[in-house]
């Protein structure tokens, strides 16, 4: 028989009320368009199960012409009404990959007020006609940071130091602050102070016109995109486009809607080249705030129509200062600078960090500072791509671009001290200073004012991280990856971090997912090579050598004379212990990748003396790391070998001393995870 479908549902405040078509919460009815009701109604008519994109799409448009934006910003719409917050939601779960999934709190499965009447099943819930729309909704030392993975200190050299969010107006600021003197410092502002916008229908300018369907199309598409971003207001389809063909002018328009901004645009279209025209206006005066053109060629309208939609929308949203990179963090208004801090960013999240890309990055930073120089953000950008460039060279080619740096930092220390840049410049000092519990204090104040992604948590999860907290560490990074699934640098860091918690099949289906994901392999593959050589993986013995094989292709940063050394041993363990061995004899064989990989082979291969011995070659080679003031990335090397026993080791204990960890234990009563005082002077881990 085919399931009942509820003709109520009610959950706490909210309540869906199926047979009438209407939503409330907190007794107060939430204006919904029909389509935007019918996609609620076909999810939470079926809680639990998940509904793919398309699945949706043909269920409640039957697919026609609809692009995939067109259920973002209905999605968005619902969790506005249900007064969801799409990074913690309660109700409506994005399944990334996948499509959106209506789930009922366990309280509701209990108790939920749910009255059914005997009907067709869910998936037959009926859909509307289109109706009128309702109203829419790191001195250098801080950059030897986060872009790097948790493992080699040597390449823990950049830092991204952006913030992506949403936030009001405050794109008049002509200073490096990056805290509005007017805006409150509240990123879910009023509806009443967000900027307000209405987009227009473009006109079709082509001679035939016989481009209406793509004019109407490229503003709805944009509408739509526009109408994601919670800091601005966008004025729904039905009264924006009632004004076409009404020839009344833009201040008229404009008050009519009670916006601040209006979006205008033409198609003309000339045999199989399109050139689309776009501006914004300020509503009071006509006055004109932006405005591009785009020239295509016709072959795919529908991703044409995609991608410039795609190109206004967020330029529209840098220029209005709602863009996720705005001035009130420190950000710009310039959408030229946007775009290369977008580049930027995109080369780091794919794990790229071979010296083309550092060049290529330190370039786009110099044009970022160059095209805005108030920007906080693309300043920092610069230090990072300095302290990273300088990585790459010898000392006498790196050195000024390190005084670069450091000078880069101290202007915005100076320029902008109240900036979270700034401050989260002062965490890194202290915990170089020793000041451990003061500066993970501010870190996560930092990362606690601010939305939860990867430029805001990353400094405080290292600090963590350092300090043994592994599984605090992994929440965190499992929350950031929810945002940006598609990252493979997030997926590469969570693949050491589940191994350093000795969550070896978690790192494996990790590792099988960022397969597919755009980027270097080169981190995922030596993570998933030490755990094929410590028997942690289900994978054939043949793929050993090809994983050893990816490692030393070209480019390669395993390109290290023990790294070479080891591919002629590599199926005999005696022979990899002997090379480990005799390698730690050499007096030449200093920190590094190599005293790295060393450490973990032989952690792998079960040998806690040799582990533990690579390991105090690799920490003394850090600066500061005798005087207690090494920077929190190198310190990642205590957590990163799990195999051998090693945490157990009485020279890992000198080592834990030595570098002030068990100080900060003591102090803070934050054990690292596995490790625990005995009595009042001694302590163990394992």
């Amino acid at each position: 028989m085919p399931q009942p479908v509820p003709s109520r549902l009610a959950i706490d405040d909210v309540v869906i009320d199926f047979a009438g078509r209407r939503l409330s919460r907190a007794g107060r009815e939430q204006a919904l368009e029909p389509k935007a009701f019918a996609v609620l109604a076909l999810l939470a008519a079926t809680p639990g199960r998940a509904f793919t994109r398309e699945e949706i799409l043909d269920e409640v448009w039957g697919h026609r012409h609809v692009t995939q934006g067109v259920l973002n910003r209905i999605m968005s719409l619902l969790r506005q009404a249900l007064g969801e917050d799409a990074q913690h939601p309660r109700l409506l779960h994005t399944v990334y990959g996948v499509g959106y999934r209506f789930d009922l709190p366990a309280s509701a499965h209990a108790g939920a007020d749910v009255t059914q009447t005997e009907s067709a099943a869910p998936a037959a819930v009926p859909v509307p006609p289109p109706g009128p729309a309702g109203p829419a909704a790191h001195s250098a030392q801080p950059d030897a940071s986060a872009n790097r993975p948790r493992r080699r200190p040597r390449l823990a050299a950049v830092a991204i130091a952006v913030v992506l969010v949403s936030s009001g107006s405050a794109w008049l600021l002509r200073d490096r602050s990056g805290v509005s003197k007017s805006a409150s410092t509240d990123s879910a502002s009023a509806v009443g102070t967000r900027p307000s916008l209405a987009v227009l229908p473009f006109d079709d300018l082509s001679q035939t016109r016989d481009q209406d369907y793509l004019a109407d199309g490229l503003a709805e598409e944009i509408l739509n995109q526009l109408a994601q971003s919670p800091a601005l207001r966008v004025v729904g389809r039905a009264s924006s486009f009632s004004f076409e063909d009404k020839h009344e002018d833009v201040p008229t328009i404009g008050q009519k809607l009670g916006v601040d901004y209006l979006l205008a645009g033409s198609v003309r279209k000339d045999g199989d080249q399109l050139r689309v025209s776009a501006q914004l206006l300020r509503a009071d005066d006509g006055s004109q705030l932006w405005s591009q053109v785009y020239a295509r060629r016709e072959r795919d309208v529908f991703a044409v129509q995609e991608s410039i939609s795609r190109e206004v929308a967020q330029a529209l949203s840098v220029t209005l200062d709602v863009a996720k990179f705005n001035r009130e963090q420190g950000g710009t208004t310039n959408v030229q600078a946007y775009e290369r801090y977008l580049r930027w960013r995109n080369i780091a999240m794919r794990g790229q960090f071979d010296f083309d890309q550092d060049r290529e990055r330190l370039q786009l930073a110099r044009e970022m500072v160059a095209i805005d120089p108030h920007c906080v953000l693309c300043a920092d950008a610069l230090a990072v791509s300095l302290n990273a460039m300088a990585q790459e060279l010898d000392d006498t080619q790196g050195d000024p671009l390190r005084d670069e740096a450091r000078q880069v930092r101290a202007d915005i220390a100076r320029t902008a001290p109240d900036s979270w840049v700034a401050r989260r410049d002062r965490s890194n000092a202290l915990w170089r200073e020793g000041k451990r519990a003061e500066a993970i204090a501010l870190a996560r104040q930092i990362m606690e004012s601010g939305p939860l992604d990867k430029e805001r948590v990353w400094d405080y999860a290292y600090m963590i991280y350092a300090m043994g907290r592994l599984d605090e560490t992994i929440q965190l990074v499992e929350q950031v990856r929810a945002i940006e699934p598609m990252a493979l640098f997030l997926s590469r860091d969570l693949q050491f971090d589940y191994t350093a918690a000795r969550r070896f099949q978690d790192a494996e289906a990790e590792y099988q997912r960022g397969r597919g994901l755009d980027g270097s392999q080169q981190d995922p593959d030596y993570v998933a090579f030490i755990r094929q050589l410590a028997g942690k993986r289900t994978a054939p013995p043949q793929a050993l050598r090809e994983l050893y094989r990816r490692l030393r292709g070209k480019d390669s940063e395993f390109d290290t004379p023990f790294f070479h050394d080891l591919g002629a041993v590599l199926e005999n363990r005696t022979a990899m212990l002997a090379l480990v061995r005799n390698a730690l004899a050499d007096k030449a064989t200093r920190g590094g990748p190599d005293a790295y990989v060393m450490t973990n082979v032989a952690d792998a291969l079960g040998d806690a003396d040799l582990a533990v011995a690579a390991l105090r070659r690799e920490l003394e080679a850090q600066p500061g790391f005798k005087q207690g003031a090494m920077a929190q990335f190198p310190y990642v090397a205590f957590w990163n070998s799990p195999y051998s026993g090693l945490r157990a080791h009485p020279q890992f204990k000198q080592l834990l001393l030595q570098a002030g960890v068990v100080d900060y234990w003591r102090q803070s009563g934050q054990w690292g995870d596995g490790c625990k005082p005995l009595g009042a002077q001694d302590f163990e881990c394992r």
